[in-house]
């Protein structure tokens, strides 16, 4: 019978287990022969019952000839596999012991005659006890070379199935190692990949106040054990950017981990991945590692690693290694403090997003002007891979800056999970400051503020609906010469605990990194009365917004229709309070010149003594649909049943309650 090299080396190991039956005075021979005789390995072996004697004979006769094909291989050329096997054993220096127990599990996996001898004649499991036999050392020993920091399983080579106790190894390690390589050298490259390449420079990232020391920390990092740098914040912020630029800079290799997909099948796999370029990496003083989405590994349930692994991990690291996370918030504080340093990700302010504009929009040759590239930076407030998206998307159609505004509301529809984002119109050159009725003269309080000569001042617009309260926070923010950053309840609010207060604090933080005027329109959903709380979150999230109003150093606004509800301890922190009102009559007739470019006598305004600027732009649209821009009769009725809705939700008063 001819063999080829793999099946020649499954019979070392069917030997190995002949041998171990024989040290536990095992009766064995009756199988040995119904394994031979089932794949036909020795001629003449009768088919009848064999007395002791000549199972003992026979099964010697099988012993030699088991023996002459071990002796074969020694004169063929190795298989694939077995080269890999070595040239993995001397990469990552395998015992002897762990060496045969990797090569017996994958000649067991190819279907050899190994596993059919052992599930004849020994045990169907490939547990300790088989993986014993296999190495020719006792159980014990082997349970040692398989703990989890131990190079067989820290690599990635051997795995515990589930609800098993049976060893196995993964698909991907099979399918590398079935591979061809001309060298060790050759393996290792395979192992390592490509280094990521990078276009970015320090300049880039001058809005991250830890850029230089970021840079410095890597060039003198040498092969100082446990560095390690973890760039969080918000997804496509930047942070895979940053870390290509820091390799660039400091001339280092940086090498990607776990990037092919295969996790999806081993819960682990980026994990042994890391151990094993890690390792590879040990005598390469520029070599440097980039593990992307982090929370894979430091806060999901399908890592199977427990804390202290981790800590060692990032105390013993003898490589650079650069980590990324949208969500540091589930990590574990004894994880964030043996970081080297730790960067905080954020959306990039509008000049900077202006840079970015404009180095896409060269680099994929789309004309554009200043003003242009100002324009997109004002109105799409996204991250840096949303805008090298939308402007690569409209190179391949040969679009331009209609299709690259296009795109971008498409991708941030999806990031909303499908909502439509609703924008807020941001000019103001219709803004009638004639038309706002309030207990101040906002003119006056306009041009005190331009003024004033430092931005730590805060206003909370109070009275009904559609009375102009968020069109002169943004007419203010216009004359102030600031952009604008709004934010609604449905943006902080969350029903998950400390998110909401996270919400809050990073609305803060931005908006004084970006020198901007903040807008909370809704303010009585997140500042509500504690004293009517009914739940702890609730409390904690009013106690987080009074912290940070406190002390924050740019103008904020908050806007709200029901003032009595705010909690008494936010009032004092408003430098104004400003309450709005309807229209008075003069107004009312300013308003139909101001919306439909009439004149009314001021006895017509008499009647609407509940109407606001909101009542008038609702019914000058009304008017367009129904094609009546010039009908007056009828825009005064639509205006009256305006105000007649607002009349019965008023609460009769009771009594002699006024």
């Amino acid at each position: 019978m001819q063999f080829n090299y793999d099946q020649c080396r499954s019979f070392f190991y069917i030997l190995r287990i002949m041998e171990y039956l024989d040290r536990q005075q095992k009766n064995y021979y009756a199988d040995v022969v119904c394994w031979a005789q089932r794949i036909d390995l020795e001629k003449d072996l009768p088919h009848k019952s064999l007395s002791a004697r000549e199972e003992r004979r026979y099964c010697a006769r099988i012993r030699k000839k088991i023996e002459s094909y071990i002796k074969q291989a020694e004169q063929m050329s190795t298989s694939v596999l077995w080269q890999n096997i070595s040239f993995a054993s001397r990469l990552f220096n395998l015992t002897e012991a762990e060496t045969q127990i990797l090569e017996a599990v994958l000649l067991w996996r190819k279907k050899t005659y190994l596993r059919v001898f052992a599930r004849v004649v020994f045990r169907e499991d490939l547990d300790s006890e088989t993986l014993s036999a296999f190495a020719g050392i006792s159980e014990d020993e082997v349970l040692a070379l398989l703990k989890s920091n131990a190079p067989l399983m820290r690599y990635g080579f051997l795995e515990m199935r589930r609800f098993t106790s049976e060893y196995d190894v993964g698909e991907e390690i099979r399918e590398f190692l079935e591979n061809k390589y001309d060298s060790p050298a050759a393996m290792q490259a395979a192992l390592l990949g490509t280094p990521i390449s990078s276009q970015w420079r320090v300049r880039d990232f001058d809005y991250i106040a830890e850029t230089d020391f970021a840079v410095k920390l890597l060039k003198n990092a040498g092969k100082k054990k446990g560095f390690n740098i973890l760039l969080y914040g918000e997804p496509g912020t930047g942070k895979t950017s940053f870390a290509q630029m820091l390799a660039a800079c400091t001339k280092r290799n940086l090498y990607p981990i776990g990037e092919n997909g295969a996790e999806e099948r081993v819960p682990n796999y980026r994990l042994h991945q890391l151990h094993q370029k890690l390792d590879l990496l040990e005598k390469d003083p520029k070599g440097c590692l980039l593990f992307d989405e982090a929370e894979d590994l430091f806060s999901s349930p399908r890592t199977k690693c427990d804390k202290v692994e981790i800590n060692r991990l990032l105390e013993n690291n003898t490589s650079p290694v650069i980590w990324t996370t949208n969500n540091i918030r589930l990590m574990d504080p004894a994880f964030v403090r043996r970081f080297t340093l730790a960067v905080y990700f954020e959306r990039p302010p509008v000049s900077v997003r202006q840079q970015i504009w404009k180095k896409q929009l060269q680099a994929h040759q789309l004309p554009h002007t200043f003003r242009e590239t100002l324009a997109l930076a004002k109105e799409f407030p996204v991250a840096p891979s949303l805008i090298a998206g939308a402007v690569h998307a409209a190179q391949m159609v040969k679009g331009d800056l209609n299709t690259v505004r296009q795109h971008i509301h498409i991708m941030t529809q999806a990031l909303r999970g499908g909502r439509k984002t609703t924008q807020e119109n941001q000019k103001t050159e219709n803004f009638n400051p004639l038309l706002i009725h309030a207990d101040m003269d906002l003119a006056c309080l306009t041009s005190q503020l331009k003024g004033l000569g430092r931005m730590n001042f805060s206003l909370c617009l109070y009275g009904a609906s559609g009375t102009g309260k968020s069109a002169y926070a943004r007419y203010l923010a216009e004359e102030l010469n600031l952009e604008v950053q709004q934010r609604r309840a449905s943006d902080l609010i969350s029903p998950f605990v400390g998110e909401t207060e996270h919400n809050i604090a990073r609305a803060f933080a931005q908006a004084r990194e970006e020198h901007a005027l903040l807008v909370f329109d809704e303010a009585d959903s997140f500042l509500q009365d504690r004293s009517r709380a009914h739940h702890s979150w609730e409390i904690s999230g009013v106690n987080e917004m009074l912290t940070w109003m406190e002390k924050h150093p740019y103008p904020f606004i908050c806007t709200t229709n029901l003032m009595d509800t705010l909690d008494p301890a936010c009032l004092r922190r408003f430098s104004f309070k400003v309450k709005y009102d309807f229209l008075t009559h003069e107004q009312v007739q300013s308003a139909f010149k101001h919306f439909f470019d009439w004149e009314i006598l001021p006895q017509e305004a008499v009647p609407f003594t509940r109407l606001t600027p909101g009542d008038f732009a609702v019914v000058k649209s009304k008017a367009e649909i129904l094609g009546m821009q010039q009908n007056r009769v009828e825009i005064i009725k639509l205006l009256a049943a305006e105000q007649a809705v607002k009349n019965r939700l008023v609460r009769p008063q009771i009594g002699f309650c006024k």
